[in-house]
């Protein structure tokens, strides 16, 4: 069983930060105050006629029942979601900041290790199920790791694995 997942009542449980639960929240109740706005949108456009005489409305209903499809995600996925509340015992989980250095090139990289609904690699943000982020999880500083992804095998050192709240204020890190 994977082990981001945890069965609970038959259920699932969503293992995410505190961050990204918090995105997801926000992310539901914009959609539901923009859901009143369609629905005042869908009153006009009814008012226009038949729904075959009327592409307007068509388009609207269509993007109604994409709107109605993403809160009952985001519902689900809060309703399933369990905030981690990192360790801070050096090793990397999900919440930690994995600083590496790529052994072949030797460039740097941040990843963030985040539960799967919230990744977002743009961003650094990378999923514990990815297999970077699997390569990541428990693993410590100085820990060297070859990691097999899409684009080709990757050898990687882990230089730090701080969890977000471990980090020290600005203040103390100088």
């Amino acid at each position: 069983m994977n082990e981001l997942l945890a069965g609970r009542g038959g259920g699932q449980t969503l293992f995410v930060t505190a961050d990204g639960y918090e995105q997801l929240r926000s992310e539901l109740e914009r959609l539901c105050t923009d859901g009143s706005a369609e629905s005042e949108r869908l009153r006009e456009a009814r008012e226009d006629g038949h729904l075959a005489n009327n592409p307007a409305l068509y388009d609207l209903l269509e993007e109604q029942v994409q709107l109605e499809r993403r809160i009952a995600t985001l519902e689900r996925q809060l309703a399933a979601a369990e905030i981690v509340v990192p360790v801070a015992d050096g090793a990397a989980s999900i919440g930690s900041v994995v600083r590496v250095r790529d052994r072949q090139t030797g460039d740097l990289a941040e990843y963030e290790l985040v539960g799967p609904i919230e990744s977002d690699i743009a961003n650094g943000r990378v999923s514990v199920d990815a297999p970077v982020g699997r390569a990541l999880v428990r693993r410590s500083a100085g820990a060297v790791d070859d990691v097999e992804t899409p684009s080709g095998r990757l050898g990687l050192k882990v230089l730090s694995a701080p969890t977000r709240d471990a980090r020290p204020p600005a203040s103390e890190a100088a």
